[in-house]
This record gives C-alpha cells, sequence and structure tokens, in this order.
C-alpha cells in the first residue's frame, strides 16, 4: 500500500467513524414515542427537545390557570 492509498484508506476510515457517531450505519429508522420517522441521532434529539417544549408550555398554561383562579 503506498502512501495516497494509506492517506485514502484512513479519511474514509474517518469518515465512517464520524457517520455512525451520527446515526450508526448498522441501525434502522423508526418511529419515536410521539408517531415521528426518526433515521437520525438530531432527528431524535429535536423530537426529545419539542416533547420538552410541549411540557414547558403544559406548565406555563396551568400557571396561567391558577393565577386567573386567584
Amino acid at each position: 500500500m503506498n502512501d495516497t492509498e494509506h492517506i485514502a484508506e484512513s479519511i474514509g476510515s474517518g469518515l465512517r467513524t464520524i457517520a455512525n457517531s451520527v446515526t450508526p450505519l448498522s441501525a434502522m429508522p423508526g418511529e419515536d414515542a410521539s408517531g415521528t420517522y426518526v433515521s437520525s441521532l438530531t432527528e431524535a434529539v429535536c423530537g426529545v427537545t419539542a416533547g420538552i417544549m410541549a411540557i414547558a408550555n403544559a406548565i406555563s398554561e396551568l400557571a396561567e390557570a391558577v393565577r386567573e383562579a386567584g
């Protein structure tokens, strides 16, 4: 193996490692708890964030209802 082939193999290996850290290449896409299609770690994190925001909004609405009830 010459230097160019070694460099190309190293770059390819590095790119596979990066890709696997985002979404394992052997992973199958699926649905999360809300029924949303998820095929990457980024989508999964966004789904968690959306869920947390929904909880925060519900708490805010409850606080408003308590204030109005006096």
